[in-house]
């Protein structure tokens, strides 16, 4: 099997991993962390990536040199604040998690994201891939946003801005998710300090790199949503998270 892989770089130490592991041909596209925070630029910057492999345009392959066709396009993301919904492929069948983010693919399962999501409330996920490329809050963080916003607007307004767009008021536990196969002792301290900065409780919870394997290896069961080429992806709000349907019925 080949696929081409569009992930966000939240996923990129442990897709780079299973990606060094695999017999599976990947050709791998990372997308800037944070376009989830505005869904309709994910999903446009996404559609725009898909449209290119889709016309052999695409700069980051080899597909046009090779003449060999991808079999699916593989999606390294969740629902993402309905960052997917919407997209689709003329060419190409497309597969992603059905997950509402990546949390989920870093622990494993959807079952034990939702498990321990209902039983922790105002939980704080880090990990290694999230502490480098996304922002992540912390002591450090936080004071290295301020001077930013005193340059830019003066410290009055720089407080306001970095207790408004840092606020932690909805959160009392930092969760680091661990892998075995990555271990980051930096990373892990790094979260313990930040929850002691916030007064907040910190929790090491075992993660598991099955269900992304699953996914670039292509064992894609009914944890995983597929929209066939000229069908779209779509929330689904009947437990599924993600399902596909024909334009036509958007």
């Amino acid at each position: 099997m080949r696929y081409k892989v569009l992930a966000c770089k939240a996923l990129f130490r442990e897709l780079s991993l299973l990606a060094s592991q695999t017999r599976t041909m990947l050709d791998i596209t990372y997308m800037r962390q944070g376009l989830h925070d505005t869904p309709d630029l994910l999903r446009r910057a996404l559609q725009e990536e898909i449209d290119k492999v889709d016309s052999n345009t695409d700069l980051h392959s080899n597909e046009q040199k090779t003449g060999r066709s991808f079999d699916a396009i593989l999606l390294g993301y969740g629902l993402c604040s309905n960052g997917v919904a919407g997209l689709s492929s003329k060419k190409h069948t497309l597969v992603v998690p059905r997950s509402d983010d990546c949390i989920g693919l870093f622990l494993g399962s959807y079952q034990k994201y939702r498990e321990y999501f209902d039983t922790h409330p105002g939980t704080y996920w880090y990990n290694a891939s999230w502490i480098e490329n996304a922002y992540t809050p912390s002591e450090n963080s936080r004071r290295l946003k301020l001077e930013e916003y005193t340059e830019l607007y003066g410290e009055d307004n720089a407080l306001y801005l970095v207790d408004v767009e840092t606020t932690t008021k909805n959160y009392n536990n930092a969760a680091y998710v661990d892998w075995d196969e990555l271990p980051f002792p930096a990373c892990e301290q790094y979260t313990r300090d930040a929850a002691a900065y916030f007064g907040w409780h910190f929790d090491k919870v075992k993660g598991g790199s099955g269900w992304l394997r699953d996914l670039i290896e292509g064992r894609h069961d009914s944890r995983f949503a597929i929209a066939r080429p000229g069908e779209k992806l779509a929330a689904d709000y009947t437990g599924r998270i993600i399902s596909s349907c024909s334009k036509e019925d958007s």
